[in-house]
């Protein structure tokens, strides 16, 4: 099972913004790093309002409060779960 091509958009940049914040990360103040994370929070917000309506409530509210490493985990945990897009996760109605 796979994410949709826009999640795995998001997880990626998620990603890429943790390795930046990550505890221990030196040099946060140098003006590469500063550029390089504004350029991850402009996409980020790009994303977050590309993607607004399609998204799950529960990821869609960890984006809008800017709970960065929530949504992150919750995108990992949906691709270990292997319960991303599968058939088994999706209610039926028996009409």
């Amino acid at each position: 099972m796979s994410l949709t091509p826009a999640e795995s958009r998001l997880h990626s940049i998620l990603s890429e913004y943790l390795s930046f914040v990550s505890p221990g990360k030196a040099g946060l103040a140098e003006p590469a790093t500063a550029d390089a994370l504004r350029s991850i929070f402009a996409t980020l917000e790009k994303l977050e309002a590309e993607l607004s309506p399609k998204l799950d409530p529960r990821l869609r509210h960890f984006m809008e409060s800017k709970s960065y490493r929530k949504a992150y985990d919750y995108l990992s945990a949906l691709l270990s779960s292997k319960l991303v897009n599968s058939q088994e996760s999706r209610q039926s109605c028996p009409r």
